[in-house]
């Protein structure tokens, strides 16, 4: 009964068996397996043709080759100067040079259309994703 005794004799070669086994099947290609992960191609597996259906496209910005006009010119024809909604705007547009008050107004318009018709097909999904928590419980 001493170290090579019937039973350990016959695990070590079940052992040895088993470990030739796992070495011959693992690490073997099938031609089944997922490619390997590139990040910089992961992006690009989706139809670049095809829009999401969740994105609405907002109207465009002036393009950098048009020419540049007044700054505060859009804003004192939306709103008459002197006035505080000129002001807060004249605020709005030092600190966000690209800020322009018709397409501000475009935007909210659209997002208003998109949150009234959510409402009324009930779409509580739609609205949740839109609406802060306040305003969502209120409509709820």
């Amino acid at each position: 009964m001493g170290f090579f005794d019937f039973g350990t004799i016959f695990f070590l070669v079940a052992a040895v068996v088993i470990f030739f086994q796992l070495r011959n099947v693992l690490g073997r290609r099938t031609g089944s397996e997922r490619p390997p992960f590139d990040p910089y191609t992961a992006g690009r597996t989706r139809d670049d043709t095809q829009k999401p259906e969740n994105v609405v496209s907002l109207p465009r910005k002036r393009a950098p080759g048009e020419p540049a006009i007044d700054a505060y010119a859009a804003i004192d024809a939306f709103a008459k100067p002197d006035t505080d909604l000129n002001k807060g705007l004249r605020a709005i547009k030092d600190n966000d040079p690209a800020f322009d008050p018709k397409t501000f107004v475009d935007g909210a318009k659209m997002a208003y259309e998109m949150i009234v018709m959510a409402y009324a097909d009930g779409d509580r999904k739609t609205l949740k994703n839109l609406l802060s928590r306040e305003v969502y419980d209120g409509f709820v």
